[in-house]
C-alpha cells in the first residue's frame, strides 16, 4: 500500500478486508472443472458460484438462453511420415472424414493484405503467431484451403477464429470461417517451418473435428440494490467458461468477483446505486455469446439503468507486474488511475478498448472499464495483448503468460498476493462507482477524446469528404463538457438527493452518445464484428473513399454512405450537447 491516505476511510477498510486465502479458495473451487460452454462441468461451476452467492446472503438468478457454441474435438497433422502435434480451434471447419492432403505455402508473419498478393488458392497457408479471426477470414476469402499457425510458446494456445460477435444472424454468417484451422506449439512449429519454408513444395495431411451448433448456455446474475438511486446499477461481469481448467482464465477473475462482493456487502447501506454481478458462458467457445445474449435480451434495462460496465478477466497471474495497460475508456480512466496510484503507486495510462472481451454493451452507450487488469512484462513468446486489444495497437506488455489458453492454466499459476492486489483495485473502484455522490465519469475527457479522433479523420479526408460540420459540433460539445466538468468539481448544481439524481442522469445522458460515437459502427441494437476497427468507426469508409477514383460509381456509393453516417454523428453530438446545456442551465 503506497498512498492509502488518498482513499476514503471506508475504501481503506474495504481493501484491507480482501483475503488471499478466500480468493484462493474461490479460485480452486471454480477451477476443479474443465468448463466448456454448455456442458455439465460448466454448469457445476455455475452452481458453485450460485452457492457462494447464497452463502454471502445474495440470491442469484439463473437464465438459460441459446448460443452458437463451437467445441474443438481433435486434430492431426502429418508431413510425409512426420506426425506433428496440433490442435484445432473454435468455429473452424472440420475436414471430411479421413482428412485432406494439401500443398503447404509458408507466409511468415502474414498480414491480412498478404493473402491477396500470393496465390493461396487450394493451399494450406502456414502463418506465424496466434490464430486470430482477421487472418483466417482473409485467407478464407482469398481461397486458401486451410490455415496452420505456428505459436512461439511451448504450449499451443486455444483460440476462436470467428469474426462474428456473439451468435450469428443470417446477415453475419459470412464472417464464420469455412476452412479448417490448426495451431502448433514451438517445438512442432519449428519442425514444420523447416519443412515448408524452403523452395521445395511440401504437402501436408490435415484432419480436424470441430463440434459447432446451438447450445443452451447459462447466465448467472446477482444484484444488491442501492439506496438513493435503486433503479441504477453498475454491471460487474466475468466469464465462467474456460479452456481446460482455466484457473487464471477465468477462475481467479470469478474469485475476484465473489471476494469483491464479500468485502463490499457490509457497506451496502452506503451504496447510492446498485451492483449487479453477471457471470457469462460462451465467452471462449462462442465469441462472447453469453454477454451478447444478455445485452440483447435485456437491452432496455441496460440502456436505461446501467451506468457503467466493469469487466474482470485473468487476475492474479504469476509475474503479472504491469498495471498501466488495462483497457479503459477516456471517461473511466481518471477514476481507475486514482485508485491504482493510491493502492500500488503505479501510473495507469490505460489502453483504448479494441474488439475483444465481453464488451457487448457499447451499443447501449455504457461506459466501460477493464478486461484483463494486470499483465506480464514484455516477453518473447506469444502475447495475448494483441488479441485482447482487437488490433487496437496494444503491445507495450507481454500478455497474460505462456500458460494462457493452454492445458497449463492451473492454480499454481496464480500468485495469491497479486490476486489480492488486483482484487483490492476492483473493490475500491467499484465502491467508488457505487457510493459516490456523483458518478466518477469524466465527460470532458470523453468529449475531448472523441474530438481528437474526429480531427484526425478530418485531416485524413482532406478535400474528398467534408467533416467540418462534425468537428465544429464536437468542439462545441467539448467546450460545454469542460464547463460542466468544472461545475461538478466546484460543487455547483446542489447536493440534495434530487439535485444529485438529476446531475447523475445528465452525466449518463452525455456519456451514452459519446461512447457510441467513439466505439460503435452498427446500430445500437446490433453488434460490430469481432474484428479490429478504428476510433469513430462510423467514419471508417473514408479509407475506401480515398482509394476510390473520383467520379467513379464506388466514389459516389461511399459518399452516399458517409453522408448518412455524418448525419448520425451530428445527431448523437446534438443529444450530448442538449444534455450538457441542461446541466449548465443554458
Amino acid at each position: 500500500m503506497m498512498h492509502m491516505q488518498t482513499l476514503s476511510s471506508t475504501e481503506r477498510v474495504i481493501v484491507e478486508a480482501v483475503s488471499r486465502e478466500q480468493l484462493m479458495t474461490y479460485t480452486s473451487g471454480i477451477a476443479q472443472w474443465v468448463r466448456l460452454s454448455g456442458t455439465q462441468e460448466e454448469r457445476n461451476a455455475f452452481e458453485y458460484v450460485a452457492d457462494q452467492l447464497r452463502q454471502l446472503g445474495v440470491e442469484p438468478h439463473l437464465y438459460l438462453g441459446f448460443g452458437y457454441i463451437s467445441l474443438p474435438r481433435s486434430a492431426a497433422l502429418r508431413v510425409g511420415q512426420q506426425e506433428l502435434r496440433a490442435i484445432t480451434h473454435s468455429m473452424a471447419a472440420s475436414t471430411p472424414a479421413g482428412g485432406v492432403d494439401l500443398p503447404a505455402l509458408y507466409l511468415g508473419n502474414a498480414a491480412e493484405g498478404d493473402f491477396a498478393i500470393q496465390d493461396v488458392r487450394g493451399k494450406a497457408v502456414v502463418i506465424e503467431g496466434l490464430a486470430v479471426p482477421a487472418r483466417v477470414l482473409a485467407a478464407d476469402r482469398a481461397g486458401a484451403a486451410a490455415c496452420i499457425f505456428l505459436n512461439r510458446d511451448p504450449y499451443v494456445h486455444e483460440m476462436i477464429v470467428s469474426g462474428v460477435w456473439g451468435s450469428p444472424t443470417p446477415e453475419e454468417k459470412h464472417l464464420l470461417p469455412h476452412i479448417p484451422v490448426v495451431s502448433l506449439g514451438k517445438e512442432d512449429g519449428d519442425i514444420l517451418r523447416a519443412l515448408v519454408a524452403g523452395p521445395q513444395q511440401r504437402e501436408v495431411h490435415l484432419e480436424t473435428q470441430v463440434e459447432t451448433g446451438w447450445r443452451e448456455i447459462p447466465t448467472l446474475t446477482a444484484q444488491v440494490d442501492g439506496v438513493e438511486e435503486p433503479e441504477q446499477f453498475v454491471l460487474f461481469s466475468g466469464h465462467v467458461d474456460s479452456w481446460h481448467y482455466g484457473a487464471m482464465d477465468n477462475g481467479s477473475a470469478n474469485a475476484t468477483m465473489l471476494e469483491t462482493l464479500r468485502v463490499l456487502l457490509p457497506y451496502r447501506h452506503t451504496f447510492r446505486r446498485g451492483l449487479r454481478l453477471a457471470f457469462w458462458s460462451g465467452h471462449s467457445h462462442g465469441r462472447y455469446a453469453g454477454s451478447t445474449w444478455y445485452a440483447d435480451t435485456f437491452w432496455e434495462d441496460l440502456h436505461e439503468h446501467c451506468v457503467a460496465h466493469i469487466n474482470v478477466d485473468s487476475t492474479g497471474g504469476q509475474n503479472a507486474v504491469v498495471l498501466s495497460e488495462a483497457p479503459t475508456m477516456a471517461e473511466t480512466q481518471p477514476c481507475a488511475a486514482a485508485i491504482i496510484q493510491a493502492l500500488t503507486g503505479a501510473e495507469f495510462t490505460g489502453t483504448r478498448f479494441g474488439r475483444a472481451g465481453d464488451q457487448s454493451f457499447q451499443g447501449h452507450g455504457i461506459p466501460s472499464l477493464f478486461m484483463s487488469l494486470s499483465v506480464q512484462s514484455v516477453s518473447g513468446g506469444d502475447s495475448a495483448a494483441e488479441m485482447l486489444s482487437g488490433g487496437a495497437g496494444r503491445g507495450r506488455d507481454g500478455g497474460l503468460g505462456w500458460w494462457w489458453h493452454t492445458t497449463e492454466d492451473t492454480v499454481d499459476k496464480i500468485d495469491p498476493e497479486l490476486l489480492a492486489r488486483d482484487t483490492r483495485i476492483y473493490a475500491a473502484i467499484i465502491y467508488r462507482f457505487l457510493a459516490g455522490a456523483l458518478l466518477p465519469l469524466d465527460v470532458q475527457a470523453s468529449a475531448e477524446d472523441l474530438l481528437y479522433h474526429l480531427r484526425a479523420w478530418q485531416q485524413k479526408a482532406g478535400q474528398r469528404f467534408d467533416v467540418a460540420s462534425v468537428v465544429t459540433r464536437a468542439e462545441e460539445v467539448a467546450d460545454l463538457a469542460a464547463q460542466f466538468q468544472a461545475q461538478l468539481a466546484a460543487g455547483a448544481g446542489g447536493s440534495s438527493p434530487a439535485a444529485l439524481r438529476k446531475l447523475n442522469a445528465i452525466i449518463s445522458d452525455v456519456a451514452k452518445p459519446l461512447v457510441r460515437l467513439n466505439y460503435v459502427q452498427t446500430d445500437p441494437y446490433a453488434h460490430d464484428p469481432a474484428l479490429s476497427q478504428p476510433p469513430v468507426p462510423l467514419l471508417a469508409p473514408l479509407d475506401a473513399l480515398l482509394s476510390s477514383a473520383p467520379g467513379s460509381d464506388r466514389h459516389y456509393e461511399i459518399t452516399t454512405l458517409l453522408v448518412r453516417r455524418r448525419n448520425r454523428i451530428l445527431h448523437e453530438l446534438a443529444q450530448a450537447r442538449r444534455a450538457l446545456q441542461e446541466g449548465l442551465g443554458l
